[in-house]
C-alpha cells in the first residue's frame, strides 16, 4: 500500500473517531415540563413549576414511577411526594412535599447524585425513585453500609447509569446512604 494513502486513511480514521466522541450521546433524557407528569398531583406539579423546575422525560422505568414519587419518606403512616427539580442554570436538587409533618428538610442539596450540571433541555440519565426499606436493607448488606440508623421506612433514590445514592430521613436530617452501583 502507497504511505502517502495509509496516512491518509489513519488521518481518517483519526478524525472519525474525534469526531464521534464529540457526537452527543442518543441516550440523554430530554427535560420536560412538570405538566407532563400528570399522574402526579396538580398542586405539585404547579409548585414545580412555580419553582422553575423541568424533570426528565421518562417517567416510568419496567412499571416503576420515576422522579415525580409517592412514599412514606419520614414516618411509614404518612403519605408524601419527592420530586427532582432541574433548574434553569442546569443543578439539580430534590423537593420533598410532606404530607403531614416535615421530619427533615423539604429540599436536599447534598450528595454527588444531586452534584451534576446539565446543558439546557438536557437530563443527562438522571432518575428519582422510590427506595423501598427492604431494598436500603439488602444495600445496606451487600456494600457494608457504616451507617447503623434502624430503617423502618421509605427512601429517596437519586441516580444515574453509574450508580446511585439514597437519601434517608432520620432524626431531622437527612442520611445518604449507598444506593445501586
Amino acid at each position: 500500500m502507497n504511505p502517502i494513502r495509509s496516512f491518509s486513511l489513519i488521518l481518517l480514521l483519526l478524525f472519525a473517531a474525534v469526531a464521534s466522541a464529540q457526537t452527543p450521546s442518543q441516550d440523554v433524557q430530554k427535560r420536560v415540563s412538570p405538566d407532563a407528569y400528570t399522574a402526579a398531583p396538580p398542586t405539585i406539579r404547579a409548585e414545580l413549576k412555580k419553582q422553575h423546575c423541568e424533570l426528565p422525560e421518562v417517567q416510568h422505568w419496567d412499571q416503576t414511577r420515576l422522579n415525580i414519587v409517592p412514599g412514606h419518606f419520614g414516618d411509614r403512616l404518612q403519605n408524601d411526594w419527592a420530586a427532582i427539580c432541574i433548574g434553569s442554570n442546569g443543578s439539580t436538587h430534590v423537593i420533598v412535599f410532606w404530607g403531614k409533618s416535615a421530619p427533615c428538610p423539604a429540599e436536599i442539596h447534598d450528595g454527588w447524585a444531586l452534584q451534576g450540571h446539565f446543558k439546557a433541555g438536557e437530563a443527562g440519565s438522571l432518575y428519582l425513585l422510590t427506595a423501598q426499606a427492604n431494598q436500603i436493607l439488602e444495600y445496606r448488606k451487600f456494600f457494608g453500609d457504616p451507617h447503623e440508623n434502624p430503617v423502618i421506612h421509605e427512601g429517596i433514590e437519586v441516580g444515574g447509569d453509574e450508580a446511585s445514592l439514597i437519601y434517608y430521613c432520620h432524626q431531622g436530617k437527612w442520611l445518604e446512604l449507598q444506593g445501586n452501583d
